[in-house]
């Protein structure tokens, strides 16, 4: 069977969209742009008119990134909802092009020590605490999430047993977290009476130590902000002691976001005191 006189060739098809051969058999492997006709003797492939200008606004998408299976998505839509799905793209590409900047800054100063200012550490004794934790493997597009779920288990799990426990938590960094890396990470809920462990759920004792921080609002604890004060608190401890345990974040009040909130939070880190007298308590990072 002929095809359609309409129909536009491969070559047609390409100088008219500007699209090569690689992405059209791409896109058609994909389900994004399939041919309206291939002959089934000669395997030429062969477009319809309408389909140009899905072709050029796929070409467009990609020039702007976005991938293949988000572009389906916005051009299988209402004209409406596309709209919505191209916002909300983009409001992530921006979210993360200023988390990659903040971090290439923090990189810069770092390499020629030069520390944002603003933080002050401070070191202190923290008492014995019986906690209940749980452990996740987790890479940072999910960490809050995950932090957050794993603190209402915690929270969930004594209740149940009759113990008592306040708004505090704190997360262990044990392995480092990033895009790449999924750590592991620890979640604490302390407590206080009667409590028994569940089938991942640990109870256990953390023994007194003593711990250098930085207390942080809200707005210092985004990322890659926050990289500022465990450096801070890094070159505190290389300066007074030898770390002996894994960073840390503590919680110690409900998350607040308001501009007059205040501390919501603290980096710290536990070390043992060198021997050398006059250590200062207090320095700014």
């Amino acid at each position: 069977m002929s095809p359609d006189p309409t129909a536009l060739t491969t070559g047609a098809f390409r100088a008219a969209t500007g699209l090569s051969v690689k992405a059209l058999r791409l896109y058609d492997s994909t389900g994004l742009l399939p041919p309206a006709e291939v002959d089934r003797h000669t395997g030429y492939r062969y477009y319809a008119p309408s389909q140009v200008e899905r072709a050029q606004r796929i070409a467009l998408l990609r020039q702007a990134g976005m991938p293949l299976a988000r572009i389906a998505a916005v051009l299988d839509t209402s004209a409406d909802e596309a709209v919505v799905l191209l916002e909300r793209w983009w409001a992530e590409q921006v979210a993360d092009a200023r988390r990659r900047e903040g971090v290439v800054a923090y990189l810069r100063d770092e390499l020629v020590e030069r520390p944002a200012p603003g933080h002050s550490v401070r070191s202190r004794h923290v008492p014995e605490r019986t906690v209940a934790t749980l452990t996740a493997h987790v890479t940072q597009p999910d960490l809050v999430e995950t932090i957050i779920a794993l603190r209402s288990r915690l929270r969930a799990h004594l209740s149940e047993g009759g113990a008592r426990h306040t708004d505090e938590h704190w997360v262990i960094y044990h392995g480092a977290v990033t895009p790449d890396s999924d750590g592991p990470v620890e979640v604490c809920v302390p407590y206080s009476g009667s409590a028994a462990p569940g089938a991942d759920v640990v109870l256990r004792v953390e023994p007194a130590h003593e711990v250098a921080g930085v207390e942080l609002t809200a707005d210092q604890c985004a990322y890659p902000q926050i990289l500022h004060a465990y450096a801070a608190v890094d070159r505190w401890v290389a300066g007074h002691g030898q770390p002996v345990g894994a960073p840390r974040e503590i919680y110690p009040v409900p998350w607040d976001e308001s501009p007059d909130a205040g501390t919501v939070a603290e980096v710290m880190r536990p070390y043992r005191v060198d021997s050398a007298p006059g250590a200062a308590l207090s320095v700014q990072g």
